[in-house]
């Protein structure tokens, strides 16, 4: 199997498990879409600039940056406050910035910082969610 093929499948299936630990199953393959889409972004933006651009441009992560803007688009449509002045969907906005972070990671050939970065998410999902059951027995 290609390279290129297993980073795509890396990338859509840790997007996935992190949509997982941040939303519900259906909502979940936005998660896992969104880091395929980064990983593939981030792969032909390299690929470009070393087989068809050549030295005439130098900038292979200005496709890549683009990224991190469309999420922060995306993920300000995730955000609300309800009528008691509750904000919502701030976490799933930050997670899906990171899972998109991520991807791109992948997408780049990173292996050893997409790994450490999915490992801290996951802990921080695992942490969290224990003091939040260990908040709710105190009460």
């Amino acid at each position: 199997m290609s390279a290129f093929l297993i980073r795509i499948l890396v990338a859509g299936v840790i997007g996935l498990v992190i949509g997982l630990f941040t939303t519900n199953a259906r909502s979940a393959r936005t998660f896992g879409l969104i880091s395929l889409g980064a990983a593939l972004v981030t792969i032909i933006s390299t690929e470009f600039y070393k087989e068809i651009a050549g030295p005439w441009f130098s900038d292979p992560g200005r496709l890549s940056a683009q990224i991190v803007s469309a999420l922060g688009f995306i993920g300000t449509g995730l955000i609300w406050i309800t009528e008691d002045k509750q904000v919502r969907g701030l976490s799933v906005a930050a997670s899906l910035w990171l899972t998109a972070i991520v991807g791109m990671l992948i997408g780049a050939g990173l292996g050893h910082i997409s790994t450490s970065a999915v490992l801290i998410v996951l802990l921080i999902y695992w942490a969290t969610g224990t003091a939040s059951k260990l908040l709710d027995k105190g009460d």
